[in-house]
């Protein structure tokens, strides 16, 4: 009994200190042939719901699929350029960045990359 006392309290100690993904988050986004895109993701934090957008220069999408576990984050873009691209999300949440990966739809490479938390 007090062995499951103990479990269920450091399972809720580690939920509390789960970082959290709200907020506007910008980074350097890798893209073909090497080159980097600026990109800005305002996320919001709902329980195990994650909810927001990614935008560019040009363009501002919503994120759709968006789930947290613990202090990892997933999510998926769609965007229309061309025949449209899917772009899935996969990220780990410290208090001031998340270390992102990031997957085009059919390819098998995620490509790593860090967006900080802006003031």
């Amino acid at each position: 009994m007090i062995r499951l006392i103990l479990v269920c309290a450091l399972a809720g100690a580690t939920l509390l200190l789960a970082a959290d993904p709200t907020g506007t988050w910008t980074g350097d986004q890798p893209g073909p042939g090497g080159n980097t895109y600026p990109i800005t993701f305002k996320l919001k934090a709902d329980g195990d719901k994650l909810t927001g957008t990614m935008g560019g220069e040009q363009f501002e999408q919503p994120i759709q699929n968006g789930e947290i576990h613990g202090d990892d984050i997933s999510f998926t873009v769609h965007l229309d350029f061309g025949d449209g691209i899917d772009l899935k999300y996969a990220g780990k949440v410290a208090a001031d960045k998340i270390d992102f990966k990031v997957q085009r739809a059919g390819n098998d490479e995620a490509q790593a990359f860090v967006a900080k938390k802006s003031q």
